[in-house]
């Protein structure tokens, strides 16, 4: 499995938390061998071992991005849509978060567009098949540049029983739809993925939930899952500006689950949509902090930006989701989202000057991809409102944004160092349009931001990014610079790593990253990804 390396005279940060130290590292048949001393090194036969100078580099385990959606991508034999996450220094996604999965689901259901034309269908064809196996298969047959360890979606198994009806589940599908996530679990999915505020998670009700928590336990896996709020006021819950922040109240929710079914949870993207929302971030702090000292067996990731990619139609409250796309077309339903709009944005400390549209997925509106719907608006002579669902409309709802001021820079940093923090990039790359910065520099930024700030000892973030996501996860042999461990590997500058992203180059490539290895086989040699270098292991059933 690849060629032989010896990377010498690095500083090695080995993923344990231990203190950096002076060391070589031999790659030999896929794994890893630590060599102390220079005593060490000429025992080695060095016949055939390509040796890499790393001094004054730092030598690391293989980055694992614990949320990803890249599974989608990896259906197609498009080795180079992976090319901006591995030249990152990632070498293991966790696939198949959001409640999204291209497996799990009934096969030959009736609604297998829906599952298909899902947010990211650019990534793929037409799925035929419907299990983790043959999903698996599918991979295997051609090989991914990165590891992919998958969640099931609870999103998509819904999906292929009810459509988006948000109508419950009769018996026999709701019994369905636990058989069908019973075995893919069974058969290596890593976890259940719950996506609460997309069509149909939204719909399910806490009963539903609880049973899928229970199932997970049994099978002694994640659920990870996107909250119903990120913000103090969010369409999915009713509105009400007196009551608890529903941001806070989302997170009661799934920390209550997870005290009541005892399952191991990952609270996706902890991000506080909105300025107003910004005041909550201790109190949500507090109410993880208070379950973890109970017992509770939590974590949540982030990225390093103030703003995230997602559909346009997340901002919709759920009754509008429930009758779309039809409901755009509603005189009065129209007046009653125009007034929750403006209600809405002005509680959270939003605007349409925070939606940038990526892709507007309809000809009338991308040639203004890359503009906020304030800018829009100005120049086409129509109000914001009224574009927002003009591009809802003319999109089948399909329209792509970055939504901004989920964040600020202090949040980043506050939450960076919480031990309770795992990283990830939550990206994807776009077939059109404008690509999200975190898909070329997530990464990069953070270890920038903690070299610059101070916040994080270099040692615990790259623990972080490595040994506690695999222990999350349940990933053997990775996520250490140790003997016989498996032999991913990334060699980076700590003095010049830098994302290198901005508005006007979304899609610029990091610095700082010279190479990395995945399973022993190079996929990235000075700082270039290297082009038809891949590896044919997907990560199978984790124990």
């Amino acid at each position: 499995m690849g060629n032989a390396f010896l990377l010498k005279n690095g500083l090695l940060v080995d993923g344990s938390g231990e203190k950096a130290r002076t060391a070589h590292v031999l790659m030999q048949q896929g794994r890893l061998t630590v060599l102390e001393n220079d005593a060490a090194v000429a025992q080695v036969k060095l016949d055939g071992i390509t040796e890499i100078d790393c001094t004054d580099k730092v030598i690391a385990p293989g980055f694992i991005d614990v949320h990803s959606h890249m599974d989608y991508f990896a259906i197609t034999d498009s080795p180079e849509d992976f090319d901006p996450f591995v030249s990152q220094g990632i070498t293991t996604m966790v696939v198949g978060n959001c409640g999204f999965s291209p497996f799990g689901f009934k096969c030959g259901t009736e609604h297998q567009h829906l599952i298909e034309n899902s947010l990211f269908k650019a990534g793929h064809g037409d799925i035929n098949w419907s299990s983790f196996l043959g999903y698996q298969e599918q991979i295997q047959s051609h090989g991914s540049r990165p590891n992919l360890l998958s969640l099931v979606g609870h999103g998509v198994c819904r999906t292929s029983l009810n459509g988006f009806n948000s109508s419950a589940l009769t018996e026999q599908q709701y019994q369905e739809m636990l058989t069908l996530l019973d075995e893919s679990l069974a058969q290596g999915a890593a976890g259940v993925s719950l996506g609460l505020q997309y069509k149909p998670g939204v719909f399910a009700d806490m009963d539903e939930l609880k049973d899928v928590a229970k199932l997970v336990k049994k099978h002694d896996k994640v659920l990870t899952v996107h909250a119903k709020a990120y913000s103090v006021l969010s369409g999915t819950y009713p509105m009400n500006p007196f009551g608890k922040a529903h941001n806070l109240r989302a997170i009661d929710e799934m920390l209550d689950l997870a005290r009541e079914t005892g399952v191991k949870l990952q609270f996706s993207h902890l991000i506080f949509v909105g300025e107003k929302t910004w005041p909550t971030l201790q109190q949500a702090i507090d109410k993880f902090d208070r379950a973890i000292a109970d017992g509770v067996d939590v974590k949540f990731d982030m990225f390093p930006y103030p703003f995230g990619a997602t559909l346009l139609n997340t901002i919709l409250p759920e009754w509008v989701m429930a009758d779309m796309p039809r409901v755009l077309r509603k005189t009065l339903p129209m007046l009653r989202l125009r007034f929750e709009a403006y209600f809405g944005f002005k509680q959270v400390g939003l605007g349409y000057d925070c939606i940038q549209i990526t892709d507007a997925c309809c000809e009338e509106y991308s040639q203004y991809n890359g503009k906020f719907v304030s800018e829009i608006a100005e120049a086409v002579g129509k109000g914001e409102f009224e574009v927002m669902i003009e591009i809802l409309d003319l999109s089948n709802a399909e329209a792509r944004v970055m939504f901004h001021r989920y964040y600020n820079d202090e949040i980043i940093q506050t939450l960076m160092q919480h031990p309770a923090a795992l990283f990830m990039t939550d990206s994807w790359p776009e077939p059109s349009g404008i690509e999200n910065a975190a898909t070329f520099g997530a990464f990069p930024k953070f270890l920038q931001i903690a070299r610059d700030s101070g916040n994080v000892p270099l040692e615990k973030l790259i623990q972080r990014m490595t040994q506690e996501a695999a222990e999350r996860f349940g990933i053997k042999e990775r996520g250490l610079i140790k003997n016989d461990y498996i032999a991913d590997a990334v060699v980076f500058d700590w003095k010049t790593v830098k994302d290198n992203t901005s508005r006007s180059a979304c899609s610029a490539a990091p610095t700082g990253i010279d190479h990395v290895f995945v399973n022993g086989v190079q996929s990235v040699k000075d700082g270039k990804a290297l082009v038809g270098e891949r590896n044919g292991d997907f990560i199978k059933a984790i124990a």
